[in-house]
């Protein structure tokens, strides 16, 4: 494998993975509005055009002493870090705080921080703006998602006294476009029966793209893309990741570790992080909303074929197996497990699944995986 650590565009996106706060703050101290947003289903463009520097919020902290005096055991440990980051002043810098409600743990997030601050424990922290875009497929949710944005885009106008022009929001739509094209031409070499990229790094290279410029971002991403398409192509059994999001590669990792590649994930982190453009003809309102309802990846999309489309087609492809990451605090997505793995069985695909922390993978765990693909290198042999 050809080594990306002395390209400079490598090391200057894998430091913005790594240190996700480290571009807000330096736009912080320049004088920028930051605004900060918890997932992918937040339009960024908005943000952008109203004259923030958007960033998603990342913790990965342990110790949340904030958290643990208001929330129950049953949140999630990046619910309980963002919790934690926000009562603690760690984002005490943020003009604005954007939560979609397409989680059920977001949503409870922002009554939770909302509550925190009717009692006056919320610090500098700034009052939570709940995005209420639903993700059922309805003539009323459409018509109900469509108002939601555009109060958002009011509420931006508001913190800063205008409303966007529209050249304002064409201007951003065309910057995270290009950047959306940078990353489809990472993710093509991934893909296919030779993939040149392995799911460690493009997590990491992919991931970069929720806390730069996405112009800083297009332009790092591109000047990879010619020594990674020189790659002699990665071998080993060609594997899928479906269930909770992965922010970190450990998951990813583990399983390179044994001989396989990782060339896909069911989520919004790598694979599916950018999907397709925003048109810039008609009401850029509109179009971005549409984009964000329509094909954004989110927890919870019905009816159950809308949100299998992606999976099944990309297993289709040219995945030989999947592996199921649903931990134990996970208390959504494994409803649609036994759904989802019976559909792989009628297809013939092997699938494992994990309950562990990824982050914390028992020796058991590690010896399945180990197994797994060792089973799925065995079959591809005989091929």
């Amino acid at each position: 494998m050809t080594s990306l650590e002395s390209n400079p565009a490598y090391a200057r996106l894998k430091h913005a993975y790594e240190n996700p706060l480290a571009a807000a703050l330096e736009k912080h101290r320049a004088g920028v509005l930051v605004a900060g947003y918890t997932s992918n289903t937040v339009p960024w463009e908005l943000l952008r055009a109203a004259g923030f520097f958007p960033v998603l919020l990342q913790a990965h902290t342990r110790e949340t002493p904030h958290a643990d005096a208001y929330m129950e055991p049953v949140f999630t440990r990046r619910m309980r870090s963002l919790f934690e980051g926000l009562l603690s002043a760690k984002w005490s810098f943020l003009k604005t705080l954007v939560i979609p409600r397409t989680s059920e743990q977001e949503h409870k997030l922002y009554l939770y921080l909302s509550e925190v601050i009717r009692q006056g424990d919320g610090g500098s922290m700034p009052q939570p703006y709940l995005f209420n875009l639903l993700q059922t497929r309805s003539v009323q949710s459409r018509a109900y998602g469509l108002e939601e944005t555009k109060s958002l885009f009011a509420h931006l106008a508001g913190i800063i006294g205008r409303e966007a022009r529209r050249e304002d929001l064409v201007s951003a739509v065309t910057e995270s476009n290009a950047a959306r094209s940078a990353v489809r031409r990472l993710l093509r070499l991934r893909r296919g029966k030779s993939p040149r990229l392995g799911g460690s790094e493009a997590l990491r290279l992919i991931g970069a793209w929720y806390f730069m410029d996405r112009s800083e971002y297009s332009a790092e991403a591109e000047a990879l893309v010619s020594q990674l398409s020189r790659r002699a192509p990665l071998q080993g059994p060609r594997i899928l990741i479906k269930g909770a999001s992965l922010d970190h590669p450990a998951l990813h990792e583990a399983v390179e570790a044994v001989g396989a590649v990782v060339t896909a994930e069911d989520d919004w982190w790598a694979s599916r992080a950018v999907g397709r453009d925003i048109r810039t003809a008609g009401d850029p309102v509109r179009t971005i909303f549409e984009k964000y309802y329509l094909d954004a990846p989110s927890p919870r999309t019905f009816p159950h074929g809308t949100a299998d489309r992606w999976f099944q087609a990309a297993v289709l492809r040219d995945i030989d197996g999947v592996v199921f990451y649903l931990p134990l605090e996970d208390d959504v997505l494994g409803w649609d497990y036994p759904r989802q793995r019976r559909w792989l069985e009628e297809q013939g695909i092997p699938h494992l699944l994990i309950r562990d922390d990824a982050r914390s993978l028992s020796g058991e765990t590690r010896r399945c995986i180990g197994t797994f693909v060792a089973g799925l290198s065995r079959a591809r042999g005989s091929r």
